[in-house]
């Protein structure tokens, strides 16, 4: 067996470093987006054009199957030789991809840029120019922007509110029904379904049979695809001279030629149709998050070749680690602008641990403890660890997962059944799924299986809706009329009614989000439908229909990712305190100082910072926190999406407090202009928690799940307090967490010293990991902004 360190020696970086802070340039852009080794691959781009290019003036459907098929059959193969599992979306190792018919002008802007220029060289420069002059009006962001006039061309544009953009889409394969039939019974289901309506003819028959037709061709391209890999296997091993390589290149090509046609029968095979369809679904566009529930789908081939002697717990050990090597491969390009949210991410990975089943029950098994121990010898950035915890979780699994946390990996995050599954209910889905929910990415929760083709809506700075509360909705530099006509702040009487123009700022800003996410959901249904993904979910097939052209019937689709919730509860606070109880000024009078970023007036920017902060069990605070978070909740959802549902938030903001505060003015906590926000939608700002660990808890308990969103909460310890004496102290701490209904919470275990020391000597950290936001992240590839924002987090201890 392979230690893990050469496994890990394999690792190939592709995370993005944040480069800018909404538009603003990071300083340190010189340095590359990505790491020096790294390239864009345009194989994909090539080959997908070259289809479009044939197939014009056939339906969309049929032109997006033809296309992906065309890359699958055509596209470079290549199984290195210490490969067990095997698939690449690229023609070398070290390449990303970018979806050109998503957007062209950003990669082509990137590559020209000093970010970027390392990216590819002069010929490849030329040949992309060339593939971006035919998508010129035909990419989706080209689409949007042709569509997009009058409010929505304003508000398309970031300027710091929200940032809406050309989002990779989210959802999970059903792969317990895959599992079941293979491809193959996919196919079949297809064609049974395209006889009965050619029997039927229906009134959108030419609708059905199109998407049906385009579901056959990739399903077949994707068998062809795997069959690929087993014909080159077979031609590798036949000339290889080592005999335990050449019968790993048999085993390769044997899986390959029953997977994913077949139902898998091994582990092994197992994992890798799981590999070629998550493979896949990145190719056919851009796509974030894994999601599968890893235990609970391939524990039974896992204990079933353990039982019947096939499998050693050491082999599925080593295949767990090949399989992390592959996941940390598909890297994406983001644009300059997305970086300030995606800081140090590859492609926003997660496996989902733990849990129940449908009827409630534990499902915990040996590979949950398996995948642990593997995650915490590999020590990489992706796939992160989500584990579902509950009233019945081992503590076993417990102390497991606080041995991989005390290595400072940053997860796994832990997710709590017992406010997560009521919230999945009240949003609509049925007990049976809601107890099936995994993590995606981040805090993303999906139901396996389920049409959930949903997109981030955007980027919502809370902040900045107070900020727009205190100016009546208009730019004091413009004069311009941009957010809700809201009362003059001269007529406040009471913090109460502060909060009250704020939730009209939200709301009204909510419905040019939606606004924007309907039409783009509308043009996506006709430009870019995705005819793989149907094929893989509930329901697409067995109704004819594309997977934008219906709609999972709960809240869990759109979602508005909210930052800065915090802020906006100290900033009431410091209102309250500041202005109406204490009359150290009139609000106007803060409103002009805070304009003038502060400038004369430290004492009362101290006076500010000084006022009662939430995350202190503090009732004073966190009873306004409380309110800020019910009450915005509660505006968002005031606003529909286009299949008629409520408008939410969502806890995911990966880097976004640090990369989109810089577009928001001082706001009244005593922030300055542009300095960060709380980094998480229920950690307190940092710094100002300072009673400790067990009173972040109280204050986060006050906040009602139910009435709010999928909450994250960040936590920074020392090391010693996960080890010796302190390990049972900290299993109860994580204990009463769950208790107390908190529903996310994740750790950072690396103490200040050894960040500091990183940021002096960043070649002698090359390997050390944090937790941003619902991610890890390599140190050294976030910006000093974002690292310092990172070391700033309040140190907890018992």
């Amino acid at each position: 067996m392979r230690a893990a360190g050469d496994i890990k020696s394999k690792l190939v970086v592709k995370a993005v470093r944040n480069v800018q802070r909404g538009y603003t340039s990071d300083d340190e852009g010189s340095r590359g987006m990505f790491r020096p080794e790294i390239r864009l691959d345009l194989q994909r781009s090539r080959l997908f054009t070259e289809s479009f290019r044939q197939t014009d003036g056939q339906a969309m459907v049929l032109r997006r199957a033809r296309a992906l098929a065309h890359v699958l059959e055509h596209m470079d193969i290549f199984i290195r030789d210490w490969e067990r599992v095997v698939g690449y979306q690229t023609s070398i190792p070290e390449g990303l991809y970018h979806p050109i018919d998503m957007n062209w002008r950003s990669v082509k802007r990137l590559v020209n840029s000093e970010a970027g220029k390392s990216l590819l060289d002069d010929m490849g420069r030329k040949e992309l120019d060339e593939l971006c002059a035919y998508w010129q009006g035909k990419c989706m962001s080209d689409r949007h922007q042709e569509a997009f006039g009058g409010d929505l061309a304003k508000y398309w544009r970031y300027e710091g509110t929200f940032l809406w953009s050309h989002w990779s889409e989210l959802g999970l394969p059903d792969y317990e029904a895959l599992f079941k039939t293979g491809l193959d019974g996919r196919i079949r289901l297809a064609e049974e379904r395209l006889a009965a309506i050619e029997r039927e003819i229906p009134p959108d028959y030419i609708g059905q049979k199109e998407f049906l037709q385009a579901v056959i061709i990739v399903l077949k391209a994707v068998n062809k695809f795997a069959r690929r890999y087993a014909a080159l296997a077979r031609e590798m091993a036949a000339s290889d001279p080592d005999p335990g390589r050449k019968a790993q290149l048999e085993e390769i090509s044997r899986t390959c030629d029953w997977v994913p046609a077949n139902p898998p029968r091994t582990f092994l095979e197992a994992v890798q149709f799981f590999y070629f369809i998550h493979l896949v679904r990145y190719l056919e566009y851009s796509t974030l998050g894994i999601g599968i529930r890893f235990d609970y789908l391939l524990g039974p081939y896992y204990e079933r070749d353990i039982r019947e002697g096939r499998l050693t717990r050491d082999e599925a050990r080593e295949i767990l680690q090949l399989l992390w090597v592959k996941l940390m491969e598909l890297g994406l390009v983001y644009s300059p602008l997305l970086t300030s949210v995606y800081g140090g991410v590859a492609s926003l990975q997660a496996v989902t641990l733990g849990g129940t089943d449908s009827e409630g029950r534990d499902i915990t098994n040996d590979l949950t403890y398996l995948v642990l121990e593997a995650a915490r010898e590999m020590r990489t950035i992706e796939p992160s660890l989500a584990l579902r915890v509950h009233d019945g979780t081992p503590d076993e699994l417990l102390y497991k997962a606080v041995e991989v946390i005390r290595t400072g990996v940053g997860y796994p995050s832990l997710f709590n059944d017992r406010a997560l599954v009521p919230l999945l209910e009240k949003w609509g889905v049925p007990p049976e799924e809601a107890r099936g929910y995994a993590v995606s990415g981040c805090v993303y929760m999906d139901i396996p299986g389920k049409n959930i083709t949903r997109r981030v809506v955007g980027y919502f700075a809370l902040p900045k809706c107070l900020w727009w509360a205190l100016h009546r909705g208009v730019n004091p530099k413009t004069g311009e009329q941009w957010g809700a006509e809201t009362p003059d702040p001269a007529s406040f009487k009471s913090w109460e009614e502060v909060l009250e123009a704020y939730l009209e700022q939200v709301k009204f800003f909510t419905g040019k989000i939606a606004q924007l996410e309907n039409t783009c959901r509308d043009l996506y249904a006709r430009y870019c439908p995705r005819p793989f993904y149907s094929a893989i979910v509930d329901g697409c097939i067995e109704r004819g229909l594309e997977c934008k052209q219906w709609s999972y019937p709960s809240m869990v689709h759109d979602f508005i990712i909210v930052i800065g919730a915090t802020n906006v509860a100290d900033s009431l606070a410091a209102i309250r305190k500041v202005v109406f109880e204490d009359r150290l000024v009139t609000l106007p009078e803060l409103i002009a100082v805070m304009d003038r970023n502060w400038e004369g007036r430290e004492d009362l920017r101290q006076a500010c910072l000084n006022a009662p902060k939430y995350g202190n069990d503090d009732d004073y605070a966190d009873l306004i926190a409380r309110e800020v978070h019910h009450r915005t909740e509660a505006a968002m959802e005031t606003v529909r999406d286009r299949f008629g549902y409520s408008m939410r938030g969502d806890g995911s903001a990966v880097s976004a407090t640090y990369g989109l505060s810089a577009d928001t003015p001082a706001t009244p906590d005593g922030r300055l202009d542009g300095g960060p926000f709380s980094d998480s939608t229920l950690a307190p700002q940092p710094g100002m928690d300072k009673r400790g660990p067990t009173a972040v808890l109280n204050s986060c308990a006050k906040i009602d799940t139910l009435k709010t969103y999928n909450h994250l909460l960040n936590q920074k310890f020392p090391p010693r307090f996960l080890e010796g004496e302190m390990l049972p102290v900290f299993v109860n701490y994580i204990k009463a967490w769950r208790e107390m209904g908190i529903p996310h919470i994740q750790f950072n275990v690396v103490d200040r010293e050894t960040l500091l020391d990183a940021q002096v000597h960043p070649e002698k950290h090359r390997d050390l990991i944090v937790r941003v936001a619902g991610y890890s992240a390599y140190f050294v590839d976030l910006t000093r902004g974002l690292q310092d924002h990172i070391i700033a987090r309040s140190e907890q201890g018992f």
